[in-house]
């Protein structure tokens, strides 16, 4: 999907729009050709170098004690018997390997062994999605519990008038015809200079206002609700902040059993307590389904913040050319585009529960591919053993709370939320 479908649909949408509806699709097949013999180049180059696991294994070799010496027991426990004679008076190795597993310590050599070529696809792929996911969650699993209580903090206290509601709409409408304007002069730019650096800034910067504006005009919306019943409209606008103080609270919850859970079972070694997979296992032994529901639950609020956190890591911290999908309101590319860097974080975030959660998941299909073949895959697994995604991702957890908390989650126009229900 990352690679081929939400590609090859992009090249259409952004083809030239002059070009015939046969012409696009052939124009978007071609170009998605070239991606796909690169990628497969790539991969068969990277999969004959180091398309294998590597695993420790613990090698011991021992011969057969005679019948005869089946009663000596001490000579027995406390020698090593090599292969071809009985007992020997000391313990010693034999062919580098050490025969004594009581007495003496035990090497360690590694087995290594091929994997098979989608295996190989998916691990690197979920290390590629590792990149943006430790970004999109660290910064999701902190905005999207506060951005729903800062909404509910931020609400409408109450209804405007309707010579109120005209006047902030003139308001709205002078603004828009400002952004209008910046607009047309942003294109005879371009057809002068071209898209430099300045010009991409200045677009960057129209494009907030479009959004702030958009969002305004919402929010005028809902202090001055229209239609058969507008008091009707008002009580479910207002149910609805309060829905979101709930679900804000709960998340903020989760969010913080989710980082407890890594720092218990993850960071340590050994863990310090199974934690969440304690939880998962005694629902279970109360009713199977509890458990797994549980279980989804956390999976799935974990990949609500990896979306959260693509839009915001893109609408407010300005990294990465993301745009926000609105109802109604999102063009196709933006929309394909936030589609595939999800689907990308998504892979790794299937890895991340497989980690966080092995011994609820244990025994089972996606452990013993994520948990097993992939964390030793050679080349990458050092990446995995050493956990540097997963420190990173909890920097970016770190940034983003002193980021919201210092300056704020939406700096571009106002200072506070409340002001979009004041401002004329």
């Amino acid at each position: 999907m990352s690679f081929i479908v939400v590609p090859v649909t992009m090249f259409y949408y952004e083809g030239d729009s002059d070009l015939t509806l046969m012409q696009r699709w052939t124009q978007a097949f071609l170009y998605e050709i070239g991606v796909i013999i690169f990628l497969a180049c790539v991969l068969a180059v990277g999969y004959s170098v180091g398309g294998k696991v590597e695993y420790p294994l613990m090698a011991l070799e021992s011969g057969l004690a005679p019948l005869a010496d089946l009663g000596n027991t001490t000579a027995l426990l406390n020698n090593c018997i090599v292969p071809g004679s009985g007992p020997t008076a000391a313990k010693r190795y034999y062919n580098g390997r050490l025969c004594d597993a009581i007495n003496g310590s035990i090497p360690v050599t590694t087995w290594s062994q091929r994997v098979s070529f989608v295996i190989y696809v998916i691990a690197i792929t979920a290390t590629i999605g590792w990149l943006l996911f430790m970004a999109f969650a660290g910064i999701g699993l902190v905005a999207f519990p506060f951005d729903l209580v800062r909404e509910f903090l931020g609400r409408p206290k109450s209804t405007i008038t309707r010579s109120e509601y005209i006047k902030r709409a003139q308001g709205l409408g002078g603004r828009a015809k400002e952004v209008k304007d910046v607009g047309d002069k942003l294109k005879r730019e371009e057809r002068e200079f071209g898209r430099g650096r300045k010009f991409r800034t200045k677009l960057r910067t129209l494009e907030q206002q479009v959004l702030l504006l958009e969002e305004d005009q919402e929010k005028l919306e809902k202090v001055f609700p229209q239609g058969e019943d507008p008091d009707y409209m008002w009580i479910i606008t207002v149910l609805m902040f309060w829905v979101k103080l709930a679900v804000g609270i709960l998340g903020g919850i989760v969010s913080i059993l989710w980082l407890a859970q890594v720092v218990a079972y993850i960071f340590t070694y050994p863990p310090l307590d199974p934690f969440l997979n304690t939880v998962f296992t005694k629902l279970d032994s109360v009713f199977p389904l509890f458990g797994t529901l549980a279980f989804a639950i956390f999976c799935f609020y974990l990949i609500l913040c990896t979306i959260k956190g693509c839009l915001k890591c893109g609408l407010n911290f300005l990294f990465l050319p993301v745009y926000p999908m609105r109802p109604g309101a999102t063009l196709m590319s933006a929309f394909l585009f936030n589609i595939g860097l999800v689907l990308l974080a998504v892979s790794a975030a299937i890895l991340f529960c497989a980690q966080a959660f092995s011994l609820y998941a244990n025994s089972t299909a996606i452990q013993e591919i994520f948990g097993n073949q992939m964390l030793s895959l050679q080349g990458i697994k050092y990446l995995y053993s050493t956990h540097v995604f997963i420190y990173c991702m909890f920097g970016f957890v770190g940034l983003t709370i002193v980021y919201l908390a210092v300056r704020g989650p939406d700096r571009w126009k106002r200072r506070k939320l409340e002001d979009v229900y004041a401002d004329g």
